[in-house]
């Protein structure tokens, strides 16, 4: 079986190599590792470097992770095609556990769980991005299949994503297509033995505008071409979202039994956090996703 990795980075150059670092003693197990890059900040310059066995496309016009991600997937080669974040560390078996489920089982779309990279030595505002982002996903996870999957850490088997030689997907909206696996038939899958770290060194400030434009671009893209009723009847349902996320949240963070502490102490930036996606949510439904969609870097 071979797997192809594919990597979008805007603005990534102080964590590509500690992201790089790690897939590195496992290149006999990965064929080819493709890194769509937009960025101005010398992110290619380090991976060309650094990292010549990396596939670089590099492109001048800033493109959206789910650009980013279409373009990379379009040129992949492998039997599964997994997809991190430049902010991912993978484990060191990280690779092999890969194949070895995709091998086991049928589904088109296996995820993992997520750490806190260097947890120890986290201060409050990554601790607080990580359980909103992530939480869920906070090892040990339950094996099986799931309403849900994390972004960094997600595998397909390529005819989930191609029409024999053709990419499906020009851009990759990873909540959509993951939907249209599900109408087909195919569940989603997380793994306990696929795993990686978080290292998102970014600010917070910056991590609260970006959950009000992911809200609005998919509350957009959802209702496009959706009747005025439907629309309403989302904007509505917006009032309850902070409350059916923290739910969601606390119920499958709370009994693992780790780091409760720091889940009670980021607990009012958690909800400010869900409360921006909702927001962004209720403007999408009742004015279209506007230029959201075109804000996502990470």
């Amino acid at each position: 079986m071979t797997l192809s990795v594919v990597i979008a980075a805007h603005g990534a150059a102080e964590v590509i190599e500690t992201c790089l670092g790690a897939l590195e003693p496992q290149r006999h197990r990965i064929t080819e590792v493709i890194l769509a890059d937009s960025s101005a900040d010398g992110t290619a310059e380090i991976v060309g470097t650094r990292f010549p066995w990396v596939r670089m496309l590099h492109f001048q016009k800033p493109l959206t992770l789910p650009q980013l991600r279409g373009r990379a997937i379009a040129t992949a080669a492998g039997d599964v095609i997994a997809i991190l974040d430049p902010y991912s560390v993978a484990a060191p078996d990280w690779a092999e556990r890969v194949c070895e489920v995709h091998r086991a089982r049928p589904h088109l779309v296996i995820g993992g769980s997520v750490g806190l990279y260097q947890a120890d030595r986290q201060g409050w505002s990554a601790w607080v991005l990580y359980l909103n982002e992530y939480g869920l996903f906070m090892p040990p996870v339950t094996r099986g299949e799931t309403w849900i999957l994390p972004g960094s850490n997600v595998s397909y088997k390529r005819r989930a994503l191609y029409d024999g030689t053709e990419p499906r997907y020009r851009d990759f909206w990873k909540a959509f297509v993951n939907w249209e696996l599900e109408r087909s038939g195919s569940a989603m899958f997380l793994s306990d033995t696929v795993h990686v770290d978080l290292n998102k060194p970014i600010p917070l400030a910056d991590y609260f505008r970006t959950r009000y434009d992911h809200g609005r671009c998919f509350a957009g893209m959802r209702v496009s071409g959706a009747p005025p009723f439907t629309r309403i009847v989302r904007i509505l349902s917006t009032a309850a979202v902070p409350f059916a996320l923290m739910w969601r949240w606390t119920r499958g963070f709370w009994p693992k039994g780790h780091h409760r502490m720091r889940f009670t102490a980021t607990l009012p930036a958690q909800i400010a956090l869900f409360g921006m996606w909702a927001l962004g949510e209720a403007c999408g439904y009742f004015r279209g996703s506007g230029k959201s969609c075109g804000r996502l870097f990470y």
